[in-house]
């Protein structure tokens, strides 16, 4: 990957020739950062949402303690082994703005690499949407809890939300130096909101939060729960499978912004993988430890506490707990049990978690779509896009793309629907995750002339199972979405295969055909002459004498 042309957004800035006020050529320096600031804690963020707060104990009541951990572990792999392959390619040559477009359609060409821009980027704005209506939803219910409710539950939902990206976006355009110091923010207040919770744990609970099922770690409450218990139309593995998935998409985060790191070849594979490292033992500790301590149906009721040793006709493994939550339970319509909110030191510090979650998954999102889109509508592979190309100040902000992303995310909040966003997100994810591992296995496959990657625990491979196993999932999740999403990517492909844009990137679509050709070339040197061949060399022997006499 030899890069673009010099405009790019990621490349160094020219010298500012021409104006004569800035004497401090500090103050023209763009704002670069590290694997960590800039990577590993972007990602982690990113990783780290709503459904770790909000859906994380309930899949574990639903699947219990190892199936749910067998749906972490099996969404890691996915995301383990497209950050090998993201590693790969950020290794391979230098990589400017536009993150995980960039390396596919350098890798790919414009007719792979235009089509995932677009929905890669598309995916992220409604990424951004989808925690925003997980944090209105919160303030929702707290809003009922104290009684103020402006409209009805969904409106205010869609208020809220409006509300909440339009101060994102004021965050987004005052520059990526702001939108970091925000980000650490939120990075502090999710540590302390998980130290919250496992001092939760290990707190001996009084009546109150007995009632809702909590009595910390206990032997049988952690053999109860180490098994599935089906409840609902959403009771089935995949069902659960696809809920949490959307809690492990935000690994390309620090590449998305790989215009603004002082080394994306070193950052972006350091980071990555530490942030998948550390969130993934988050999630593994709170699934076991919430399973642990907390029973799967509770009423929240202190009168169901027995009084007396008579258990006569109590069900369940509150019963042996002396609490009868028994009415609720056989009836389904228990509203406390397995629910992470109330399993901690401090309440509204968990709270707080989930807020910093959320909004930080959200205005990582909102950032990186506009970066990764800016740099596909500077390639002009479609163009009518041209407009948002253009860049803003020092480090050449896509302001232009912020607004679009901002509308589009805007569209999505009024649906106020999450089970709809996430069906969507979950293919769109899974389909870049695909083309991002067929690249890496295309270019080592067919020898690409400029793939020398220097990731050395990258295999094709590993890269092939990545982009297999993300079409098997993008279908047992939800079928419809997946043919939409195919749908879009073969309509954009078509396109620019038929317009034939007027650039060369020289993909490995191209080294394939010729080493092809080569090949083919090479092996015709030592093929035997066909009989055929033979028999018409003797005829041409034959006829030249006469030949030559009529000439």
């Amino acid at each position: 990957m030899d890069g673009t042309s010099t405009s790019d957004s990621g490349s160094l800035p020219a010298p500012d020739m021409g104006n004569e006020e800035s004497e401090d050529p500090q103050e023209k320096a763009p704002v670069r950062f590290g694997w960590i600031v800039g990577v590993m804690v972007r990602c982690m963020l990113n990783i780290w949402g709503v459904i770790l707060f909000l859906r994380l104990s309930w899949i574990t009541s639903q699947a219990g303690i190892v199936l749910t951990c067998v749906i972490i572990l099996m969404s890691v792999v996915v995301t383990s082994v497209t950050a090998l392959s993201i590693s790969a390619i950020a290794t391979n040559g230098r990589v400017v703005s536009g993150g995980a477009y960039f390396m596919i359609s350098r890798t790919l060409g414009p007719e792979i690499g235009g089509p995932i821009g677009v929905v890669f980027s598309f995916a992220n704005a409604l990424a951004c949407a989808l925690n925003t209506v997980g944090f209105a939803e919160v303030v929702r219910d707290l809003m009922q809890e104290f009684g103020a409710v402006m409209v009805d539950p969904i409106n205010d939902v869609r208020i809220i939300g409006v509300i909440t990206v339009t101060v994102l976006l004021m965050i987004s355009l005052a520059g990526m130096e702001w939108e970091s110091k925000t980000q650490i923010l939120f990075f502090l207040v999710l540590l302390v909101s998980f130290a919250n919770y496992f001092v939760g744990t290990v707190i001996p609970p009084k009546v109150d939060k007995q009632a809702v099922g909590i009595f910390g770690y206990r032997g049988d409450i952690f053999v109860e729960n180490l098994t599935p218990d089906w409840r609902g139309s959403e009771g089935s593995f995949f069902q659960m499978f696809a809920i949490f998935f959307p809690a492990a998409i935000g690994i390309l985060s620090g590449a998305n912004i790989s215009g603004d790191l002082k080394d994306p070849a070193t950052a972006i594979p350091k980071g990555t993988l530490m942030a998948i490292f550390w969130t993934t033992l988050s999630y593994l500790g709170v699934a076991v430890t919430v399973g642990s301590c907390v029973v799967r149906d509770a009423s929240g009721n202190k009168s169901h506490i027995f009084t007396g040793n008579n258990t006569d006709g109590c069900v369940g493994l509150a019963c042996n707990l002396g609490w009868n939550f028994t009415d609720c339970s056989q009836s389904q319509t228990c509203q406390y049990g397995l629910v992470l909110g109330q399993l901690s030191g401090f309440y509204y510090l968990i709270t707080a978690g989930v807020f910093a979650a959320s909004l930080s998954s959200a205005l990582g999102f909102l950032v990186s779509a506009p970066k990764v889109f800016q740099c596909l509508c500077k390639d002009q592979i479609y163009p009518y896009i041209i407009f948002f190309a253009k860049g803003y100040g020092k480090n050449n902000e896509p302001f232009r793309a912020y607004v679009l992303c901002y509308l589009i995310s805007i569209a999505f909040i009024l649906i106020a629907e999450l089970n709809i966003i996430a069906a969507l997100i979950s293919n769109f994810f899974l389909c870049s995750y695909c083309l991002i591992n067929f690249s890496c296995f295309h270019a080592s496959i067919t020898n690409s002339p400029g793939w020398r990657p220097s990731f050395h625990y990258y295999s094709k491979w590993t890269a092939l199972f990545g982009a297999i196993i993300s079409v098997v999932l993008m279908f047992l999740f939800t079928w419809w979405a997946a043919l939409v999403t195919f749908c879009i990517i073969f309509f954009l492909f078509g396109y620019v295969n038929y317009n034939k844009p007027k650039i060369n990137w020289g993909s490995s679509v191209q080294a394939g055909t010729y080493n092809m050709a080569l090949s083919y070339s090479v092996s015709l040197t030592g093929v035997e002459d066909h009989k055929m061949v033979k028999w018409s060399n003797k005829v041409h022997t034959l006829l030249n004498p006469l030949t030559a006499l009529w000439t």
